[in-house]
């Protein structure tokens, strides 16, 4: 039964009324229109560009489908419920660290949704290669759009706000580097979120409430899932299509959600078990009213745990693949493992200086990369305890 209320947790529900009532989806009806309308603009403005980018590819108009999947689920329950969000907020800023890291990625997420409007592609810019960082040097190879200062170390270059955080090789603008990557970052969290959450939430719940054949099947496929790497069947696949970003995020989404069912598994079985689950079906409740009742909202944490969890790696695997040159390494989808090679490659290319004389080329990069990663495991870490239902009791 809801435990929203909380003077009273256990509150009388009558379920012929519920069974019987016939209310309009509204999340659904809104999934279906927000798809509607970006099927619309992808028919009308096709690959040539549109209001907010050009050339949109087709792992853009993937992305933006993400978008709209990740407002329909995450918006209506904050809105519906006033009050058990306040009571959530209440206890998510409790850790003054979480309500750090979630600022932080409030504000790394309107950037990305809103960059696009304002900041260039990565541009060449061929002489002004490795200029270092306003108000910094680094020393004179060369090529140096400021000022070169003699010093008893030799020839240095000084960094000039044409390029406030530097360029990287070929004149790459630092500043254009790191949003295209920092959006390139959150387009695969949001599309393997998008893939993996739904996959594993269903198998999960259906495993855990049916039991018998139904839980032994698909906890089966689930055991062959994870005993096939998704990292090589994305290896093997690149030799067909080529190494590119949509197929990564299609491969690691598909394959990667079934220690994160297993979670969701357990804590069905669990759920199942409760007295109140056993009183609704003593009632005549059918299984589907049960499941969107009382088993979905309780392994909601268990759900965002293990998304946590899961986007983190995927993340980190995503630059390590393109570190390793098997990702996509065009300068379409920018990518921080890319960047980290550039400047922590002295052979990358020809004219590179050594590593620590083009130090803003791999940390910068580094460090978004790390605090985005920590940040997103805090506050899932916080979110968990935030929205346990039993914290609404």
């Amino acid at each position: 039964m809801s435990n929203d209320d909380e003077t009273a947790p256990i509150a009388p529900v009558d379920w012929d009324r519920v069974e019987g009532s016939r209310s309009v989806p509204w999340r659904l009806v809104a999934l279906v229109a927000g798809l509607g309308v970006l099927a619309a603009a992808r028919l009308h403005y096709g690959e040539h560009g549109d209001l907010l980018i050009d050339f949109p590819s087709r792992l853009t108009w993937v992305y933006r489908a993400s978008l709209v999947v990740l407002a329909v689920i995450v918006v209506p329950p904050l809105v519906r419920s006033p009050e058990r969000t306040r009571r959530r907020w209440e206890r998510f800023k409790s850790n003054r660290f979480a309500v750090v890291c979630l600022a932080y990625l409030a504000v790394y997420v309107l950037f990305v949704l809103l960059g696009p409007v304002y900041v260039e592609r990565v541009q060449l810019a061929l002489g002004y290669g490795h200029q270092p960082p306003a108000f910094f040097t680094a020393p004179f190879t060369g090529d140096c759009l400021g000022p070169v200062v003699e010093t008893g170390g030799g020839q240095v270059c000084r960094g000039t706000l044409n390029f406030p955080l530097g360029s990287a090789h070929m004149g790459y603008d630092m500043r254009a580097i790191l949003f295209w990557g920092m959006r390139t970052t959150f387009q695969v969290a949001a599309i393997t979120t998008v893939i993996m959450v739904p996959l594993a939430t269903a198998v999960g719940v259906v495993s855990g409430y049916v039991g018998g054949r139904v839980d032994t099947f698909l906890m089966g496929y689930v055991d062959i899932q994870q005993s096939v790497p998704a990292f090589v069947v994305y290896i093997i696949l690149t030799f067909v299509y080529g190494p590119n970003l949509l197929l990564l995020v299609v491969v690691f989404g598909l394959l990667s959600w079934g220690s994160m069912a297993r979670l969701v598994r357990s804590e069905t079985l669990q759920r199942t078990e409760e007295s109140y689950v056993e009183a609704a079906r003593a009632a005549g409740v059918s299984h589907l009213t049960v499941l969107r009742r009382h088993v979905l909202p309780n392994v909601s944490n268990t759900v965002l745990v293990g998304a946590t969890q899961k986007i983190p790696q995927i993340v980190l695997i995503e630059a390590g693949v393109t570190f390793i040159a098997l990702g996509d390494t065009g300068r379409w989808y920018p990518s921080f493992g890319q960047t980290l090679r550039a400047g922590l490659d002295p052979g990358f290319y020809y004219s590179s200086p050594g590593v620590m004389d083009m130090w803003w080329v791999w940390l910068f990069p580094a460090v978004i990369l790390a605090v985005t990663v920590i940040s997103i495991n805090v506050v899932g870490d916080a979110l968990r305890d935030a929205i346990d239902p039993r914290g609404d009791a």
